[in-house]
């Protein structure tokens, strides 16, 4: 049986897949780098699954970050098909705007930082990607680090889970697609400064 094929997109080098790459290291793993050239695939090219990391950047600075707009529309088209698809920080921040939704730019209630509980919303216990979790960690102590914040999830969003910071911090548009504004990659490493980078696999 051949393996499965997940694509990383990787939006900035201080954000790679980190602890996540151990979770999926019997698949396939294929980084695309934008800031680096990198050309942002199209849904049929992504194989069996997309994740979108995060980065410094806001999901709207598309002068600056001219890739951002593919990425957004790649995101949709994956919704679309049902294509499994994981945006996290700014990539959940991408999935929302992407499909309907909104961000506040330096959101009002400031910098949420450091490890932060998310409270499991009743969706969540039935949710397929999370439900087990949810069952067991209410609440789920995470790595959090981000100024802009989703501010109103797209239509026929499923709410998952929310901090007392901020409410829309995991969430779930179609059937396969999920966004969580937290760092579920994150290791001590990610945030130690001058952290040497740990390359992904590529195929």
């Amino acid at each position: 049986m051949a393996q499965a094929v997940v694509t990383v997109i990787e939006n900035h080098p201080s954000c790679p897949l980190d602890l996540l790459e151990d979770a999926i290291n019997t698949c396939v793993i294929d980084v695309v780098r934008p800031y680096l050239g990198d050309a942002v695939p199209s849904v049929g090219d992504v194989g069996d699954g997309l994740i979108v990391l995060g980065g410094y950047q806001s999901a709207l600075s598309d002068d600056d970050f001219p890739w951002l707009p593919r990425v957004r529309a790649l995101m949709v088209s994956c919704v679309d098909a049902e294509v499994p698809l994981l945006g996290v920080c700014l990539g959940a921040q991408l999935l929302a705007v992407a499909c309907g939704g909104t961000i506040d730019i330096d959101a009002a209630p400031g910098l949420e930082a450091g490890v932060t509980d998310v409270h499991w919303s009743p969706d969540a216990i039935t949710d397929p990607l999370f439900g087990r979790i949810a069952r067991c960690c209410n609440p789920l102590p995470v790595p959090s680090m981000h100024f802009d914040a989703i501010g109103v999830l797209p239509d026929g969003a499923v709410l998952l889970g929310s901090s007392a910071q901020y409410t829309n911090q995991v969430f779930r548009v179609g059937q396969r697609a999920w966004g969580v504004q937290f760092h579920p990659e994150a290791s001590f490493c990610t945030f130690r400064p001058g952290r040497p980078m740990r390359p992904c696999r590529s195929r």
